[in-house]
């Protein structure tokens, strides 16, 4: 046996009992020598891909449920859009307290200032009058003076007494304006409050029981409802006007975009399509309408043949292929949608819509020169004699005579001779 390399380190084991020196091995320490032997030397007749020993001791906690975990996920979403609600009512209800904390405070300094200075007044004539009464009595006698100050004395606790009555009643009477002040301000700060409530943190100005009313009235000026970015806005809310509209003749545009409209507000919208053929634009981009809303507000289109724009973009939901080749297939019997705004994520899809809307704006500019060739043919009677004189026909003939031919030839050139060729000899 050679002793070269290694195996002069090797040959001190060749004397070793492998079958005592196991015996003498524990649970565990058996147990890890398999391991070790695993990694050494795996199992041929494995797959490559399960030859690796799972390195996880942890036992499964239990199965999993997608149905459990998409429930999960809807209740934490409800949870966080009412807390984002909540978040900026209360903003708003904090920010109102403030002022009306900090026009109080105001008010009060102002009275409370007016009351001390008034004091302070009374005091230092009180002050005044008592010097020149102590004045006037050194003049007189010894005896006089000890009788006139017991006097004075009786009359400094009465002075006291009224001028502490006075006081009472001037601090009664300020507390009495403050009071009145208090109610002044508290109205005016209720009034600001409705002014707040009418114009929202967004800016939008619309009122939305005032708006609400005029669309069930079908008030004559309101031809717009914007509902635009208004956040305290309840489904429940844009529903009533869905539904408000259904009778309505006059609104033509109707926007609630970012107003967190769900799929209940979109089914909604759509049985008033199918009524309503009065409005002409609908805006519902930003909020969270799923496929299945988008397709009922599709479906509706079928028999809707007013609508002309078509926005819903930008919705927290991803819309997904199926989606959009439903809405490609249910809008292709429609022929009044000129503007959609939304990005189809296809290729497909995208070119097909592009090519329907293409279609609609033909049709719709050819009705146009048909209702102008029928009102022109209509109002021939009306017309002015001059231009109906040009479209029958040619000018007529002038009624001067055209000029005569000059009795004077023209001058004729002398004709040139043509080159002779010279002939080689």
């Amino acid at each position: 046996m050679s002793t070269f390399g290694y195996r002069r380190e090797l040959s001190k084991y060749e004397d070793i009992d492998e079958d005592e020196l196991l015996a003498s091995l524990t649970e565990e320490e058996l147990k890890e020598l398999e391991r070790e032997l695993e990694d050494i030397e795996p199992d041929r007749n494995l797959p490559v891909g399960q030859r690796q020993k799972s390195l996880t001791e942890k036992t499964p906690t239990g199965t999993f449920s997608r149905e459990a975990l998409m429930a999960y996920w809807e209740r934490e979403t409800k949870k966080l859009l009412e807390k984002e609600r909540l978040g900026a009512c209360d903003k708003d209800s904090e920010q109102e307290e403030d002022n009306s904390e900090d026009i109080q405070e105001e008010y009060f300094t102002e009275s409370n200032s007016e009351v001390s200075e008034e004091t302070y007044t009374e005091e230092d004539e009180e002050e005044e009058e008592d010097d020149e009464e102590e004045d006037e009595d050194d003049s007189d006698d010894a005896d006089e003076d000890g009788e006139k100050q017991n006097a004075t004395a009786g009359e400094r606790h009465e002075d006291g007494r009224s001028s502490d009555h006075i006081r009472r009643k001037k601090c009664n009477g300020a507390k009495n304006n403050e009071n009145l002040v208090n109610g002044h301000e508290e109205k005016d700060t209720d009034n600001l409050s409705l002014k707040s409530n009418a114009i929202h943190p967004c800016g939008n100005p619309t009122v939305i029981e005032d708006a609400l009313e005029k669309v069930r009235n079908n008030d004559p000026d309101t031809t717009e409802v914007n509902l635009n970015n208004i956040e305290n806005i309840t489904s429940q809310m844009l529903i009533q006007f869905s539904q408000a509209l259904r009778d309505n003749t006059v609104v033509k545009s109707f926007s609630l975009a970012n107003t967190h409209a769900d799929d209940n507000v979109a089914i909604a919208i759509a049985g008033m399509l199918k009524v309503n053929q009065h409005i002409t634009s609908l805006n519902i981009e930003s909020n969270f309408i799923t496929g299945k809303g988008v397709l009922a507000i599709m479906r509706a289109l079928q028999n809707n043949k007013v609508l002309t724009e078509l926005r819903f973009h930008n919705q927290r939901h991803i819309m997904g292929s199926q989606v959009e080749m439903d809405i490609v297939k249910l809008l292709k019997e429609n022929t009044t949608l000129v503007k959609l705004g939304y990005h189809f994520d296809l290729a497909g899809p995208r070119m097909s819509m592009t090519s329907i809307l293409t279609r609609n704006m033909d049709k719709q500019r050819q009705k146009r020169m048909q209702e102008q060739r029928q009102q022109g043919s209509g109002c021939d009677g009306a017309i002015n004699p001059k231009t109906k004189a040009l479209q029958r026909g040619t000018p007529l003939s002038s009624p001067y005579v055209s000029p005569k031919s000059s009795p004077w030839s023209s001058p004729k050139l002398p004709k040139k001779a043509p080159p002779v060729k010279s002939q080689p000899p």
